[in-house]
């Protein structure tokens, strides 16, 4: 399951009744939800912004907007994001589901490091763009030569962080409380001059190239030490140890294209840290600023993987849930054992190789350790298409024919099917019969990936009981009445 997928069911299943402290999956997912997202408060201070959007800049090509203004269209994620007076409904001229920005907006680009980098712009409704969403479209002014020519004021794309349109990925934020009173001059990003050769390039040059790429790939040294002046110094990102090292920091990105490396000088080595940062073998010091505050009383609630309950024996004998039984569920048992073994094998490997811990955090992709040899930043596409993939399966495996019916010309009952589904995952009777030998949680996620079935089944289970309740009760009112 892809974690947009895993949100759907999740989602569903709230709306169809379920509570977390009744249903296991659905307590397992959201714990480990929760812990994902305060790791990432504590270690990324990563704060969720209900007016603001990451989006991919590009360029005006109707020639419309002027210098100083975007045109910023976002789908709706919610009704809470459409408030505020700095935007407004779109008109029936555009998509029914998205909102026009308009107004004041602060755009910057991933890394920040220069002041300059956050610009506040105004974004204004351009008609010929109403069909473009979740896009930040910037100013042109036409062509020469084959290449852009922006206004003579400075494009703003390269205004902020040196940004060339290649792709770039911008934070939008249209929340008026968050935009500065006022801005910075943006740093020069034009690049240093690139070093020239008086000869065709040699096999040993571009070995000896790449092998000082290696040694002086400064990047994330540069941004780790610009962090913690800001953090230390009176005046934070606009300090003159801050803007050195931005000017350091462009000169380190350039670096690949010119050859020019990026040389941090000895008063620009950091001799202590802020806590925030957890660099634990360097000397470190309690950050007074609003991410050190953050981070301590995130640090004192963040959970670990290891609180979050596993299903156990005693677990299963008080919540399963007779509701997702449905007549004729028997027939399936069978073939519904397998098929748990199966797949319970598959996913262990699949946690195995990449050395995630607990089945709720490979689903979600809300994973909170790997192994040594990968990331999440590189390998999070790969962990979700092999999930996705093994749920394909599994739901191939559920559409395919059953064995008491492979002789027959009847269908198979489906509910019927995604009740023993369920049944061989839930009930106590079945657990720990799954490959006892590989010492794991008892795996609930099978049956989730048929979830439109169970909620079907839960759903016509819950009203046929609430409407027994209804007979039983005017019964019992006749009764007292006469």
């Amino acid at each position: 399951m892809s974690p947009a997928e895993t949100t759907n069911i999740l989602k569903e299943m709230l709306l169809c009744g379920y509570k977390p402290d009744q249903e296991p999956f659905l307590s397992m997912m959201l714990q480990t939800f929760r812990a994902a997202k305060l790791l990432e408060l504590r270690t990324r201070t990563r704060i969720f912004i209900p007016k603001g959007r990451s989006m991919m800049g590009c360029l005006d090509e109707t020639a419309t907007l002027e210098y100083g203004q975007v045109f910023v269209q976002v789908s709706r994620l919610g009704h809470n994001q459409i408030c505020g007076k700095s935007f407004s409904m779109l008109n029936a001229n555009g998509p029914a589901d998205t909102t026009l920005v308009l107004g004041k907006v602060v755009v910057a680009k991933n890394p920040c490091l220069h002041p300059g980098d956050m610009r506040v712009l105004r974004a204004v409704d351009v008609p010929a763009l109403h069909h473009m969403v979740d896009l930040l479209y910037f100013l042109k002014k036409g062509k020469v030569n084959n290449h852009v020519l922006f206004c003579n004021l400075g494009p703003h794309p390269n205004e902020g962080s040196g940004s060339d349109l290649d792709g770039d990925v911008y934070f939008v934020c249209w929340d008026q409380e968050l935009i500065p009173p006022s801005q910075v001059e943006p740093m020069d990003y034009g690049a240093s001059p690139a070093m020239l050769l008086d000869h065709d390039v040699q096999i040993e040059e571009v070995e000896e190239y790449f092998a000082n790429y290696m040694i002086n790939d400064s990047l994330g040294v540069i941004a780790n030490t610009h962090t913690a002046f800001a953090d230390k110094e009176l005046l934070k990102a606009e300090s003159e140890e801050c803007i050195e090292l931005a000017k350091l920091f462009s000169i380190a990105v350039d670096f690949p294209k010119t050859g020019v490396p990026a040389e941090i000088p000895p008063h620009l080595r950091v001799k202590e840290y802020p806590d925030f940062m957890e660099k634990l073998d360097r000397p470190t010091y309690e950050s007074k600023r609003v991410i050190g505050k953050l981070f301590r009383q995130v640090k004192d609630i963040t959970p670990h993987t290891s609180h979050i309950k596993s299903f156990t024996l005693e677990v299963a004998k008080k919540l399963y849930d007779t509701d997702m039984e449905v007549d004729g569920f028997e027939d399936y048992l069978d073939d519904a054992y397998f098929h748990k073994g199966e797949f319970d094998y598959k996913l262990a490997n699949l946690m195995d190789y990449y050395g995630i811990k607990t089945e709720a955090e490979i689903l979600g992709g809300s994973v909170m350790k790997l192994s040594k040899s990968f990331n999440m930043r590189r390998d999070a596409e790969s962990i979700s298409f092999a999930v996705r993939a093994l749920k394909k399966e599994a739901r191939t495996w559920f559409d395919k024919k059953s064995s008491i019916n492979s002789g027959s010309q009847e269908d198979d009952d489906v509910y019927a099917k995604a009740s023993a589904w369920y049944h061989v995952t839930y009930h106590p009777m079945y657990f720990g019969c799954y490959h006892q030998e590989m010492s794991r949680d008892h795996f609930l996620s099978l049956p989730w990936c048929v979830y439109d079935k169970l909620i079907h089944i839960k759903k016509n289970n819950s009203m046929r009981r609430k409407h027994n309740w209804s007979l039983e009760d005017q019964f019992m009112s006749s009764l007292r009445l006469s």
